[in-house]
């Protein structure tokens, strides 16, 4: 005879508490792996490009590294947005 509980002995102490493991919700990571994968399936995920696609892109939108190449004249002055007469002058893309 083995000392302690059985399964049984414990499924009726926890009563409704005991956890079915062939009916187990899935957890919060396999649902958004479930939904990035259907999306994908259905193509209505949106794709990025790799750094190969971007360095082969000859539109100049992108550098010799593949990295974007900002605008002339994007982006703003932080120091003007919090204090215009500020001596500071940091340029934010």
């Amino acid at each position: 005879m083995s000392n302690g509980y059985t399964e049984e002995m414990i499924k009726e102490i926890l009563g409704t508490a005991w956890l079915d493991k062939d009916n187990l919700p899935e957890s919060g990571n396999v649902m958004r792996r479930r939904k990035g994968n259907e999306m994908r399936a259905k193509g209505e995920k949106k794709t990025y490009p790799s750094k190969e696609s971007r360095i082969a892109d000859t539109s100049g939108i992108f550098d010799d590294n593949g990295q974007y190449i900002y605008p002339q004249g994007s982006g703003f002055n932080y120091m003007e947005k919090i204090d215009p007469n500020s001596p500071w002058k940091v340029k934010v893309s």
